[in-house]
């Protein structure tokens, strides 16, 4: 708990942690593009203010890029809106997929680690941090093509679309599912199962912000009160999240099943070639 304690007020560098009093003085803004500069060697600390300020305005700092959940945790306050603000969701295979292991075995093969985010979140096959998505039409920007890859993965049906998925890998940068499945139902079933999992997660924030209720009563005032807004910023937040990805998801399955429906109609206004010769033979005649 002293570690924690120390650690949780320090500033991290190349050798380890130190406390900065002066930086303690100054408060968090995670859009502020003044940050505490540390040379070991030399062993001081300075902060370049990025901008000019008046005489008696607060000077505001960036701790780090961190989310509402790491404010809380490490510093004992959150945001009412926070830009960085992250979620991490949990991915699995059923245990009565009969490719279960097949399917792990494939996203072992393909799993790139990747070093720990602003969070501590520890980067693996089945582990997803997803950030906001700023525009339901973009390229979707926020959520991870890991996510994407896992649930294409997690849809085959057969040993010969796992084998298919791993030429692809290998032909391309060995990176797993990162192209839409050439099923194009399959491809809208893999991001529909995305939906309903953050659709249920969505589902559960709203309960938890419910239960937090309205502290209005003088009693209840006080830290209370401060505990249960500070939880309502960091739920308010990831629920944010949440529902950008959900709805980003939800217009790439729209747009999936429209294009599908466009083929479909080409393919039933063109018929073959083989039968167009066919009926210019009979009109010959």
């Amino acid at each position: 708990m002293v570690d924690f304690a120390v650690t949780s007020r320090a500033w991290g560098s190349t050798k380890g942690y130190s406390l900065i009093p002066f930086a303690d003085f100054l408060n968090h803004d995670g859009t502020s593009e003044s940050i505490v500069l540390s040379d070991d060697d030399k062993q001081f600390s300075e902060v370049i203010a990025d901008r000019s300020y008046a005489p008696g305005e607060q000077v505001l700092i960036r701790y780090g890029k961190f989310s509402n959940a790491t404010l809380l945790l490490d510093f004992g306050f959150t945001h009412s809106y926070n830009i960085h603000d992250q979620v991490q969701i949990q991915g699995n295979i059923p245990h009565d997929d009969v490719l279960r292991e097949m399917k792990w075995e494939l996203l072992k093969r393909h799993h790139r680690p990747i070093s720990n985010d602003v969070n501590c979140f520890d980067s693996s096959m089945d582990s997803f941090t997803i950030k906001e998505v700023r525009s339901g039409s973009g390229k979707g920007k926020g959520i991870p093509h890991s996510l994407r890859a896992f649930a294409r993965v997690l849809c085959c049906t057969s040993p010969q679309e796992l084998s298919d998925l791993a030429k692809e890998a290998a032909e391309h940068d060995g990176r797993l599912a990162r192209r839409p499945l050439t099923n194009s139902s399959r491809e809208i079933k893999a991001h529909q199962m995305l939906v309903s999992k953050l659709t249920r997660l969505v589902e559960d924030y709203d309960a938890s912000i419910m239960s937090l209720g309205l502290v209005s009563s003088p009693i209840t005032r006080g830290r209370l009160h401060i505990r249960r807004q500070m939880a309502r910023d960091l739920l308010n937040g990831e629920l944010r999240i949440l529902k950008s990805a959900s709805a980003w998801l939800r217009n790439y399955c729209d747009l999936r099943l429209q294009q599908t429906a466009i083929d479909d109609d080409i393919g039933f206004a063109k018929p073959p070639k083989t039968q167009e010769r066919y009926i210019v033979g009979v009109f010959k005649r």
